[in-house]
């Protein structure tokens, strides 16, 4: 019921968030790196300026390519940028959002949920303690297993805004055959909540983090 309660006001964005990152996710921070030298001048060389408006740096990668789309398209008006992005390809637009969400923001007001929750080092630790509860878990019985660990914590960083393109399987595909339970799907639900709890998460990032995975129940139980 408590994870219920924390990611209702949250669904509907959720939804919205991780479909637009699977969709914007696939670039290449290394290539982006160097695509960025033209964005210096107004943007910093690593995206952190003093002014938010103009700050980059740690910016999820669904919403800078949804931005500079949207500047590309005309749907955006602004004298430089939309200029500039017409010399851009779509796929020069996702190197350079795969940059920027790498970079770690001065500070985290507007920031990606990835960077809001701690970046890799945090995200990464959250999802072996979860592994770690659900192996102990004997409403589980084995079903998380840590062979999954690296496929997990590539979702969730591409997820939640990181820079990270997800490589595997979808999630009904990936769970097909398993059989899962709603009380399967529920217990594991509960495990993150204890993780997060222990991990002094913020109730707005936590509701937000549990917001991207509710939407998946579909996908996952009873396939």
């Amino acid at each position: 019921m408590k994870v219920r309660k924390l990611v209702s006001g949250a669904l509907i964005g959720a939804l919205t968030l991780f479909a637009a990152t699977s969709a914007a996710a696939a670039g290449n921070a290394q290539a982006g790196s160097t695509k960025s030298m033209f964005c210096a001048a107004c943007h910093g060389i690593d995206g952190n300026v003093p002014y938010l408006s103009t700050r980059l740096a740690g910016q999820s990668t669904a919403r800078f390519h949804d931005s500079m789309m949207g500047f590309k398209a005309g749907r955006r008006v602004h004298p430089v940028m939309n200029i500039l992005t017409l010399g851009l390809t779509e796929q020069d637009i996702r190197d350079l959002g795969m940059f920027y969400a790498s970079q770690k923001p001065a500070d985290l007001k507007d920031a990606s949920l990835y960077w809001r929750l701690g970046g890799s080092g945090a995200l990464g630790a959250a999802v072996d303690e979860t592994i770690k509860l659900a192996k102990a878990d004997a409403r589980l019985a084995g079903r998380l297993s840590g062979g999954c660990a690296s496929k997990l914590k590539e979702q969730l960083c591409a997820a939640t805004g990181g820079p990270c393109t997800y490589t595997g399987r979808d999630m009904k595909a990936a769970h097909t055959g398993m059989k899962i339970t709603e009380a399967e799907f529920a217990a594991v639900g509960e495990n993150l909540v204890k993780v997060l709890d222990a991990f002094k998460v913020p109730e707005k990032e936590k509701s937000e983090l549990l917001g991207l995975i509710l939407p998946l129940k579909p996908q996952i139980v009873g396939q």
